[in-house]
């Protein structure tokens, strides 16, 4: 290759580069896409949980909301799930508006922004209400699409914000039972499938109430469930042939004062059972083994014989 040739490629490449260079700068050095702008950019400035009165997610398997409640948070009227909840507000604290994905309607149905397609998140916050639709997966992990209603422009949103949209009533529901001070159980009553037996906190050790030796780890099994383990899979749906099956035991813990510290009672049956904690309305679903733990058979808490 001569030396003139050479100088030509060099000079050939540089006008590239050159073209290249500016094209990047009149784009925003965004490879060609276009930023957002309007009103969606500022949807999410100002959303925090002291800001916000009430929230609506919604898609065609119904309606999710959570209100305040004092410092704890409702779902459609239950307790909620405070960990749930929390995730969700950090979810919606990091989730940014990202490119321009598409301008033409006819693009709403394939990304799932339509109105008929698409979830909505609606956020009563300031005293005015900011609603978002949002769509199917973007291009990457935690992305979605979204855009304002009546609006044709389709956004990338970055964060995890769409996959609480998708959960369901029960997952945002608090499942846990029962929690409390397992030191102040002085005496714990167990009824199982006919069967009842009471069990007594001495100095050391626990005793059936006629002073023989009762298991010691499936005492602890009790005192655990009551002091916060006792967590449900599900609720018991309206409906549900479970929640017609007869009482089939109950766990009560007393105080040395002799005061009631909580009861939980269990229908019967072999798999799932059903479950209810005295002085709450709700109506658990507990798998058997949640059940064995909480409500054990005589048969288990006495311990095993010595070879």
């Amino acid at each position: 290759m001569s030396e003139r040739t050479l100088k030509q490629l060099v000079g050939a490449l540089a006008v590239v580069v050159g073209l290249w260079v500016v094209a990047s700068l009149f784009s925003g050095g965004g490879g060609g896409t276009i930023g957002a702008s309007g009103e969606i950019v500022t949807f999410f400035e100002g959303v925090e949980q002291s800001t916000i009165s009430a929230v609506r997610l919604s898609d065609s398997e119904g309606e999710i909301e959570l209100l305040p409640d004092g410092d704890m948070w409702s779902v459609n009227g239950w307790r909620s799930d405070s960990s749930v909840v929390a995730r969700f507000f950090d979810a919606l604290a990091e989730v940014t508006i990202g490119d321009l994905a598409a301008t033409n309607p006819a693009n709403h149905d394939r990304m799932g922004v339509s109105q008929d397609s698409a979830s909505t998140l609606e956020i009563d916050v300031d005293g005015s209400t900011r609603t978002l639709l949002i769509g199917n997966q973007g291009p990457r992990f935690s992305t979605a699409y979204g855009r304002l209603p009546g609006e044709d422009e389709v956004y990338l949103l970055e964060g995890n914000v769409r996959s609480h949209l998708t959960r369901e009533l029960d997952s945002w529901r608090d499942r846990k039972m029962v929690a409390i001070d397992s030191s102040r159980v002085t005496r714990i009553e167990v009824e199982r499938d006919g069967e009842a037996f009471t069990l007594v906190r001495g100095d050391s050790v626990w005793t059936f109430e006629d002073g023989s030796e009762a298991s010691s780890s499936q005492v602890r099994s009790i005192l655990s469930q009551l002091s916060g383990g006792l967590v449900a899979s599900r609720f018991v749906a309206e409906g549900d042939s479970l929640a017609a099956l007869e009482r089939g035991g109950s766990t009560a813990a007393y105080s040395a004062l002799g005061e009631i510290l909580v009861e939980v009672t269990v229908g019967s049956g072999d798999g799932d059972r059903w479950a209810t904690v005295a002085g709450d309305s709700v109506l658990y679903r507990l798998p058997s083994f949640r059940v064995d733990l909480i409500t054990p058979t005589l048969e288990t808490v006495r311990p095993p014989p010595e070879n």
